[in-house]
């Protein structure tokens, strides 16, 4: 069954990554309006309408396709369903280009019962530390550290924070990309993804739709399904005529050809690439794991299936829809993908779903992170007018260079959250090294062997924030709204050194749009709260340093091992699974904690890096506390008189309860019952003995759940 999710459009195909070469490959894209393009951008097409409507039943969808369809030029509603989140997806039976649905989507809109309506569209790619490793590519890797400066100039000095974290196994960065190719570096980093390419609409003789097996899209040849292995998204000319039909006109069809690409791969490195193992380069955060979810093929990606693979991503249900349940859900989920718009009223239609599918994703834990785009050159581009960098519940993510610059190609300006190293090697003197060096595959079109190679791009910048973001989960900060802004407090500012704007493509000095930060949010230069600065998170240098016993009654201490900054502050705490037990540098173990695992927090107490923090654990073993017996009984009794026996039972923390038994000799002659209410207490009156002599009384005590047994004799005269 192919199963399909009916979410919003974007109408224009933009490339928000890979602007650039792999290390054996050609010069970059040059900026639209600068000379003749390199490659040209596909047309924008779409393959149906997205539309928040009061409901989502079977009647109202066909309502929905009567009203479209009447307005539709030289295309059909060749199938309708519903979607997450109350949306309904109407499918046309061929692509169209994006500017034939406008009656459409006017003469939906008109509707009492739509609340908004977008095109399904394509979207594509955008294209000395104080740790050390023994990969051998680390000291090319720009956003890490720039190992020429002593302070690591402007990158995201992620070693600095390594000395609190390298991110824990248990977050999850979701790359919702091109799917993942194999590498060694990869190799133990990644967790099951899934992959959302699905097969293409195709209208028989009498212009219905169905679905006939072809995946040109896909290029695995399948649709959805548990593998997200990339099988390449190259571009022939044959390929281009299938992907975009007749929306390319009188164009050349080679304007559009291009090689596999490998992005997700490329992207995942900069997240998770394993570190000290000898080979090649290391992510940002090496602890950290990876989620490939696939959305995009040959011809990009529709926004239905990188809808449904963002939801999937943030552990929402699917079932319905015939998708397994994510048991590994992500917290942090990264979109280094992206459209561009010069209508706002069409950005606003496509963020109203963008938003909507962002609002469950954060509902449910996960931080979004999206690319601000590649579309600047002879003038800025805004970020206001890139989804899904544009919409509510995305950190954007503009680029910048190892100067502390933004990259020429990026977009920036209102709505710009943050910047983050994303390689710019056409800056003056142009180096492929100033490029992001990251895993990549040496394939052509189809997978070939594991390589590494330079890429620019906000796509190489926008996984250095979603790696920053999983280092925060990893100490702790779990909520999206907190995270976001830690991100933006930990940041240093763009350089203050004024920067001609001149870049070199194929050999010729290019002047392109100013490629200073400004400081306003209202500026068209404006490129975000600052660089990402990992050195200014303040953390627990490690967990707490735990000492003491583990047994009732026993007393346990925890010292911080100080922060990754000085000056800071930190406070320690005590917690039993969720609850928290205590504070201080020391903590009595409770009958409560006995079996269980007690955690001693270093947290951070104040500042803009409150909350984080750090944690040591210690199982208190299951032992029952020792108990202790006394007896109180005259020495000398009466034989023909009934005589009082006091005992008392005690233990560390608790109130022993169990039975009571009264021996003379190996005689049985009382038994009582002790209660917790009795508090270790209890009387009995013995029975008369009738024969002279000694006597040894004995009293055992039976013990309970969590009391050893015990017993104790005293001799008597009877007389």
């Amino acid at each position: 069954m192919r199963r399909t999710l009916a979410l919003t459009a974007l109408p224009l195909l933009l490339v928000a990554s890979a602007l650039v070469s792999t290390a054996a490959s050609a010069q970059p894209s040059e900026p639209a309006g600068v000379g003749s393009p390199a490659a040209k951008q596909p047309p924008r097409v779409a393959r149906g309408l997205i539309v928040k409507a009061t409901t989502a039943t079977t009647a109202r969808r066909s309502s929905l396709a009567r009203s479209a369809e009447a307005r539709l030029p030289g295309a059909d509603i060749g199938s309708t369903r519903a979607a997450p989140a109350g949306l309904s997806v109407l499918e046309l039976d061929q692509p169209v280009p994006v500017e034939d649905l406008g009656p459409a989507i006017d003469a939906l809109s008109a509707r009492a019962d739509v609340e908004w309506v977008a095109p399904d569209t394509l979207r594509t790619i955008s294209s000395a530390p104080p740790v050390s490793v023994n990969d051998p590519d680390f000291l090319t890797q720009g956003n890490l550290w720039d190992t020429t400066r002593d302070d690591g100039g402007y990158t995201t000095k992620a070693p600095s924070l390594w000395r609190a974290t390298r991110g824990s196994a248990s977050t999850v960065v979701a790359v919702v990309d091109t799917g993942l190719a194999a590498h060694p570096d990869l190799a133990g980093q990644t967790v099951a993804g899934y992959d959302f390419v699905d097969d293409e609409c195709t209208p028989d003789e009498l212009g219905d739709c169905y679905y006939d097996g072809t995946y040109i899209n896909a290029g695995d040849g399948d649709g959805w399904d548990a593998d997200p292995s990339d099988p390449g998204d190259w571009l022939d000319e044959d390929l281009v005529a299938a992907c975009y039909g007749d929306s390319i006109g009188d164009d050349d069809p080679a304007w559009y050809t291009q090689d596999s690409t490998w992005h997700g791969t490329h992207v995942a490195g900069t997240v998770a690439a394993k570190a000290d193992n000898g080979i090649g380069v290391a992510g940002l955060a090496p602890g950290v794991k990876v989620q490939p979810v696939r959305v995009l093929g040959h011809c990009g990606g529709w926004d239905t299936d990188i809808l449904f693979g963002i939801l999937w991503a943030a552990g929402y249900d699917l079932s319905e829809y015939d998708v397994p349940v994510n048991r590994t859900p992500a917290q942090v989920i990264n979109l280094s993908l992206g459209g561009e718009y010069e209508d706002s009223a069409e950005v606003e239609a496509v963020c109203a779903v963008y938003s909507e599918v962002a609002g469950l994703a954060r509902d449910a834990g996960a931080t979004l992170v999206a690319a601000a785009g590649n579309a600047s050159g002879p003038t800025i581009f805004p970020v206001s007018q890139n989804v899904p960098a544009a919409c509510d519940g995305y950190v954007s993510v503009v680029a910048t260079s190892d100067t502390g610059h933004r990259a020429w190609y990026s977009t920036a300006g209102v709505g710009s959250d943050l910047a983050a190293a994303g390689g710019d090697q056409n800056i003056l003197p142009s180096r492929e090294d100033r490029g992001i060096r990251s895993t990549l595959n040496d394939g052509d079109k189809e997978p070939g062997e594991p390589s590494y190679g330079w890429y620019q791009g906000t796509s190489m910048a926008a996984p250095a924030v979603s790696a920053g973001a999983a280092l925060l989960y990893s100490l702790g900060v779990t909520d999206p709204a907190r995270v976001e802004a830690q991100l933006k407090a930990a940041v240093q500012p763009f350089s203050d050194v004024p920067q001609e704007p001149k870049i070199l493509l194929g050999g010729v000095e290019r002047t392109v749009a100013s490629v200073n930060c400004e400081s306003s949010s209202e500026d068209a230069g404006y490129c975000g709260a600052g660089i990402l600065d990992l050195s200014k998170v303040t953390a627990p240098l490690g967990a707490p340093l735990l000492s003491g016993t583990r047994a009732p009654g026993g007393v346990l201490r925890a010292s911080s091992r100080g922060l990754t900054n000085p000056g800071g502050t930190s406070a320690i705490s005590w917690w039993r699974g969720s609850t928290r037990v205590g504070t201080g540098a020391t903590y009595r173990i409770t009958a409560a904690d006995l079996g269980r695992t007690l955690t001693a927090r270093d947290t951070v107490a104040s500042g803009s890096f409150a909350g984080i923090f750090r944690t040591a654990t210690v199982s208190v073993p299951a032992t029952k506390a020792r108990s202790r017996v006394a007896m109180s009984v005259a020495s000398s009794l009466k034989r023909a008189k009934r005589a009082r026996l006091v005992v008392r039972v005690s233990a560390p923390l608790v109130r022993p309860t169990g039975t009571i038994r009264v021996y003379d000799g190996r005689k049985r002659i009382a038994t009582k019952r002790l209660y917790a209410s009795s508090g270790g207490k209890v009387a009995i009156l013995l029975p008369k003995i009738t024969k002279k002599g000694k006597h040894r009384i004995r009293v055992v005590y039976s013990g309970d759940a969590q009391v050893t047994s015990g017993q104790v004799s005293k001799v008597v005269r009877v007389r």
